[in-house]
This record gives C-alpha cells, structure tokens and sequence, in this order.
C-alpha cells in the first residue's frame, strides 16, 4: 500500500571530537567509528549521520560533517523531518562536556545546565551547544512519536576541570569566555507538568531528568570524572569507559535490551573494573536500546559482580533484602538464547546496607560480572501475615499460593494479621489489620476469580507496606547530621513523618541540602492511594562548594504537584507518602516500584541503578512525608 509506514526506520547520529583547540582527547572519534561498525553489523539498514574532528583534520576536509553547532542542529532537525512516528533514533556524543550557569526556569540550579562542547566553523575556538536548546530538539522528536536513546560520554562537572587528567572529557566555560544562549521558546522546552497526568503526585521536573518518551545514558553524575585513554582499552587502543562498555555489551547482547538492562550490566563491569565514575539513566527504562524489544522476564532483577573471589549483589538492606533470600543467577544473553538448565540458584548470606554477598547452591560454577539475578522470595514479606477466613475453600492451595510468594498465613487466632481475606456475597473482600475493607481494590468476584489472583493482590499490598516500612533504624550520626530535607507548602515548613494537608492542584516543593563534605544520592518515591510506588525523581548533589568557574550550592529543590486522582473524587481527599531514599553510594531502588493496582501484571518502569564505591561507607536514611489532598 503506497505510503504507509509498515517497518520503523533506524537513524543514528554520531558525533566525536577529538581536535579541540585546547586539551584534545584521543579517542572519541574512535568511540563513534566502533559505534558506527556495530550498528552496521547488527542492522540490516540503518541511516547513519557521522559528524567527526580529529587530530589533524580542518573544517575543509569535510564541512558538511565538521561537529559545530550548525551541523549538529541541522542533522537532529533533518532526521526530526524525514523519520515516520515509530522511527528509532540513536544519538552519541564522545567528547567534552561542561556545565553553564542556569538559564531558565527548568534549568538544574543545583548545578547548572549540561552543554556539549562542539567547534566553531573554522575549528579555533569551541562552541557549546546548551543543554536547554538540545532538549528543545529532543522535544521535537519525541512530539513525533519517534523513540529515541540519547548516550552521553562526557563529563558534567567543574570538579573534573581541576583534577587536569588530560582524558577526562571536561572544559571549563571559562575556556571560551563569555556566552549568551539564544532565546528558546518555552513550548521548546519539556513541559511544565510533568509527566503522567495520571500520578496524584508529578514531578515538575528539569528539562534532564526522567523524559516520559526519551532515554538518556549519561557517563557520570555531575562531580564525577567521565574518563577516555588507559581507563578503557583494548589491544592498546583507548576508547571513552562508557562507549567502551557499552560497545562490548551492544556487540554480544544485540540492540533489543531494554535500557534498565543495559544499565544494570553496565554498571557492574564498571564496578568490577574499579572505574571512578558511575552511568546514570534517566527516562524510559523498559525501552528497547535501538529496536524492537527483546522478550525479558523480572523487572526486580539486579546484575552480579565478584568481588575478593565472593559474588555480589548489587542491594541489601536498605532494599528490604534479607539473609536467605533466594536468587536464579542467569547470564545476560537474551531468554530466547538461554537454556532452562543455564540457570543456578543462590542465596543471600551476608547483608551490607547497599550490597550483600551471595553464595551458590549446588554445583560450583563459574559466573560472571553482569549475570542478572531474579529473585526467587523475599523473607521481608512474611512481616505481614495474612489471615484466611475459615469459610474459604481449598485453604491447602491458599497456603501454598501465599508461600510462593514469600507471603505467611496466620495459623492461631491471637496472632496478629497485617491482611484478611473474608468471602461475603459472593466475592473475595480483602481487611487490614483492624477488619476495615481495603479501598481501591479491583472488584473480586468469587466466580470470576481465582486463587492465584487474589494472592496477587496481597502480595501487591505487601510490597506496598514493605516499600512504606523500610526504615535505617540505626543510621551514622554523622550521615544523618550530612543533609537537611524538607516540605514546604502553603508557607509552612514540614520534617519527617509530619502530616502535610494541601488543596487538589496545589505544588509543594521538597527542599534538599547536603551540609557534609562529600556527595549524597537522593532517590524521590511517590507512594499512593491507588497503591502504586513511582519513582519522582533521582538526583546528585554535590557538597557546596566555592569554585571560581563553577559553584555547586549543595542544595536541590523539587517541585511536586499534589493532585486527587479521579478514582478518589468521591471520597473528597487522598493520601500519599513521599519517600525519600539518601544514600552515601549510589544505588537503585527501582525493585520497589509497583503500578497503580489496576494495572497489575504490567511491566514497572524506572530504573536508577549505579555502581557503589568499594573504598567509601555504605550510609543510608528512609524518610516519610505523609501528605493529605483534599478537593
């Protein structure tokens, strides 16, 4: 049929730049070329844009693909006008990076703006393209439906400026003097609210963090070192560590992986090679990397890594883990290429707050960093039992069903039971822990429903209440003096565990300090009526600091519109707890998230996985903030 779009079209634009005027690299254009291979071997079409500066080369060998500013823009603006909704778009930056002050509302005032480093036409001086405007034509081609992956290999940080490693892919903005953005039409930039409509509590998010319909890799947090040269090579030829990585893991694993994936294993190869930087990912993590999606299995999987000749995972007790809790250790290749025997199973026997080390069952074998690890229970669980009423049929397939999933069953009637199931007119009712019916629940109906359903609905309950429960009962004092954080709304000011009560549409602002001396990872957690745990939002901040060229201020705000959800409306309010994870490493906690209720069986998104330091403490601190919305 003439015109139709059938098959999604590739496009990918790579740019490298090694011929800066001042501090050149040596390997990012070797970074985009080996892209280009891979893309090309693993693709059976594929439109590929290069625009490349190397050592040596003028804007005369090649005008039309020098990297400036005109030229970047006008390749995203060119593939933003040919490429059909469903179209794929892959685009690598290998090069400097560099943070400008902020510019507009959206922009992170915490840190400043990301900009890319790209040469002037006649290649004498460099010119920055400003994060803001990039995202404006990012906005363009997701406005499209186009899916795009955006990967990052550079630095963020003036902190990477005075380390003076000749590899590191920073330049101060002090090197190419004064700047004066372009105005940027605001419908140019991410919207204001942010994004799902959906959520009773959306973040108001900068133009960076957690885009709905774009994915962006980065190689590091904005006070790390994005680092090229010795760091990552082979057969003596240095490549960008996260081009590096990323490479190898495209070229074995193939480009249908999700994101999260990706990421995860990512991550443990950058632990396991002890580089001093950590991937960052933000946006849609269930997206496939530059494709269709390969078939997966459990979004609570984590990756492995040996560490002293012990396996390691990447999460403890600060995840709800416990000693004895179960893993099915696979390797990374997609399900489709595995065998069922390739599977072995581990268990959890010693428990750090943010790591914990395995030990296998059975036949010794040897695995490798990266592996996935499913989790096969969670002992946490069984914190909240669950009462079955006597009239219930089948109770011996109750009991198993709740044992699959880690749930106990109150055996005695004096024990206490966090959830009851009763039967009454005919459909299955699910109590709390004092008799009261459970609101916004699915309809249950006996006849329509069976055992395993239910149990379904309990187990979402209890990693609800899990999600809500956990707690660092005993922090360091001298983490716990490291930060300061607060609401504030309708001009009060709220701490932990105080009640927070605001009108439907009102925003209120959760206000982040870092008062230590060293970074803190801060992990924002929306968790609602409709008995969903989202992830709002990830940040890094840096301790303050009085840099000459770039001033981190050691402290982030975050703007939450607090909202009912329209399955609430009749009951006039809703509740919501935003939890907020602090950590001295960074982590992830996206084995937490869960869908509204209704949504059940749907695959979460979100994903913040990074790599802990093996040489710094693992600290930790949980807090709540109950909020009540009213209509």
């Amino acid at each position: 049929m003439g015109g139709q779009h059938t098959f999604p079209t590739h496009y990918a634009i790579l740019i490298g730049i090694n011929a800066y005027p001042e501090r050149p690299l040596k390997s990012c254009v070797r970074d985009v070329q080996k892209i280009k291979e891979c893309l090309k071997s693993k693709l059976p079409s594929v439109d590929i844009q290069t625009l490349t500066a190397s050592s040596g080369d003028t804007p005369l060998d090649h005008p039309g693909s020098w990297p400036t500013c005109r030229n970047v823009t006008s390749a995203l603006e060119m593939v933003t006008s040919r490429a059909q909704p469903g179209d794929f778009i892959y685009i690598h930056y290998s090069g400097h990076g560099t943070r400008l002050d902020p510019c507009h509302e959206l922009s992170n005032q915490s840190t400043g703006d990301l900009a890319l480093n790209l040469l002037h036409e006649d290649s004498s001086r460099v010119m920055p393209l400003p994060g803001p405007r990039l995202a404006g034509l990012l906005k363009s081609m997701v406005d499209k439906a186009l899916v795009v992956t955006l990967v990052l290999d550079c630095c963020f940080s003036a902190s990477v400026y005075r380390n003076g490693d000749p590899n590191v892919r920073y330049l101060s903005c002090g090197r190419f003097g004064s700047l004066t953005y372009p105005s940027i039409p605001e419908h140019d930039l991410a919207d204001r609210d942010t994004r799902s409509t959906s959520r009773d509590a959306s973040m108001r998010d900068n133009w960076l963090v957690d885009p709905d319909r774009y994915t962006i890799l980065a190689a590091c947090g904005p006070h790390e070192k994005a680092k090229g040269g010795s760091e990552a090579c082979e057969k003596g030829e240095p490549y960008g560590a996260l081009s590096y990585f990323l490479l190898k893991a495209l070229s074995d694993h193939g480009l249908g992986r999700r994101h999260k994936d990706i990421h995860r294993h990512l991550c443990a190869n950058f632990w396991q090679s002890c580089q001093a930087q950590h991937p960052v990912l933000y946006g849609n993590k269930d997206q496939a990397f530059f494709g269709r999606t390969d078939p997966y299995r459990n979004t609570r999987s984590t990756s492995i890594f040996e560490l002293d000749k012990s396996l390691r995972l990447l999460a403890g007790l600060a995840h709800g883990l416990r000693v004895g809790d179960r893993f099915a250790l696979s390797s990374f290749s997609p399900s489709s290429d595995r065998d069922v025997e390739e599977n072995f199973i581990a268990h959890v026997t010693h428990l750090w707050p943010l790591t914990s080390e395995l030990e296998l069952l059975g036949t010794p074998h040897s695995l490798q960093t990266g592996w996935i690890a499913e989790p096969l229970t969670c002992s946490y669980l069984s914190d909240f039992p669950v009462r079955l009423a006597p009239e219930l049929s089948h109770q011996d397939e109750w009991w198993a069903a709740l044992e699959e999933r880690s749930l106990s069953t109150c055996i005695d009637k004096e024990q206490d039971a966090a959830l009851q199931v009763v039967l009454r007119n005919n459909k299955y009712e699910i109590l709390d822990e004092y008799g009261r019916e459970i609101i916004n629940l699915p309809g249950i109906p006996r006849d329509q429903t069976d055992i395993s359903c239910v149990c379904n609905i309990l187990e979402h309950l209890a990693r609800f209440r899990m999600a809500k429960d956990i707690i660092n009962e005993m922090p360091r004092a001298a983490f716990t003096e490291s930060f300061d954080i607060q609401i504030r709304a309708n001009r009060n000011v709220s701490n932990p565990e105080e009640k927070i009560e605001v009108q439907h549409g009102n925003i209120v602002e959760l206000v982040m300090k870092n008062t230590g001396e060293t970074a803190l990872y801060v992990y924002v957690y929306n968790l609602g009526p409709l008995w969903q745990v989202k992830g709002l939002s990830y940040e890094v901040i840096p301790k303050r600091n009085h840099d000459r060229d770039l001033k981190f201020r050691g402290i982030s705000s975050k703007k939450i519109k607090m909202t009912v959800p329209p399955a609430m409306s009749g009951y006039g309010s809703c509740e919501d707890i935003i939890k907020v994870f602090v950590t001295s490493q960074p982590t992830s906690f996206d084995a937490l998230e869960l869908p509204n209720l209704d949504e059940l069986g749907k695959t979460n998104d979100g994903d913040r996985t990074s790599r802990p330091n093996s040489h710094g403490s693992e600290d930790w601190v949980a807090l709540n903030f109950p909020i009540r919305t009213v209509l």
